[in-house]
């Protein structure tokens, strides 16, 4: 009798190192991945002649749990962070620190604007694509949130012609959508910049510029001149974010490189 609970000691205590060592080894893996990413992040920044303080690494962590976000929290000072889907950003926000900066990077849809606003610190949402949603985000943040930080919005700008994907292509939506963060009908929203997502073959070819990034700093420009504005870019993920950083990105996402492949995603 005392062997067999000597040896079920023995095994319980064997499966909680297994954890431990589990978590060390994950906390291991996720910042030596951070700490590579920022700087080759910061080596390009450099090389390209801006100020290392000009292009921020977002990471992205869609479909991993908060404790990976802790540990980058934790370790690094991480206080940035992005996610793609509305309800894993409303679950993570509720048990991380209240002073974590979320972006919301996802496709944004008119119905789950009230849910994004609902969140305190949340700091930016950079898939507007709609003067609908402009004005839903809104009314929403000054319903629900009306003494909280304005957020910082961006307006997602289909660069790549893809039907497949979101965001604006038509100047005179474009302007709409500008004109109203410009109006004034709002002080819980402000205009912060522009967004895209380069087509695979632009982002994974051997050219000496990204087209589709080309076409947001085009836009750029016009909308800075026609406004008198400063935008900044997010444009640049884990496959491109060098080639971004060179033609202007102010932002890059950053996921599979910082927290490596995701599981499918449940229905």
């Amino acid at each position: 009798m005392a062997t067999r609970i000597i040896r079920k000691g023995i095994s319980l205590a064997v499966r909680g190192l297994g954890s431990n060592m589990e978590g060390v080894d994950r906390e291991v893996t996720l910042r030596t991945a951070y700490q590579n990413v920022a700087q080759k992040v910061f080596e390009c920044t450099t090389a390209n002649g801006r100020d290392k303080q000009d292009v921020e690494l977002l990471p992205v962590s869609k479909l991993k749990p908060a404790t990976d976000l802790e540990i980058l929290y934790k370790h690094e000072g991480v206080r940035h962070f992005g996610e793609n889907y509305v309800q894993e950003l409303v679950g993570k926000a509720a048990v991380l620190p209240r002073d974590v900066k979320w972006h919301f990077i996802g496709s944004l849809q008119t119905n789950k604007c009230k849910q994004l606003a609902r969140i305190e610190n949340l700091y930016a949402v950079e898939t507007v694509d709609s003067l609908q949603k402009a004005k839903k985000l809104a009314e929403a943040r000054a319903k629900y949130c009306p003494e909280a930080e304005a957020i910082r919005c961006s307006i997602e700008i289909n660069t790549s012609g893809e039907e497949q994907k979101a965001g604006l292509s038509e100047e005179a939506d474009i302007l709409e959508v500008v004109e109203f963060f410009l109006s004034g009908d709002s002080k819980h929203v402000i205009l912060h910049g522009l967004m895209t997502i380069g087509s695979w073959d632009a982002s994974h070819g051997e050219a000496e510029e990204n087209k589709d990034f080309a076409k947001l700093v085009e836009w750029k420009k016009k909308l800075d001149s026609k406004y008198r504005l400063d935008l900044k870019l997010s444009m640049g993920m884990s496959a491109d974010y060098a080639q971004a950083i060179k033609q202007g990105s102010n932002e890059i996402r950053v996921g599979v490189g910082i927290f490596g492949a995701r599981p499918p995603r449940k229905a």
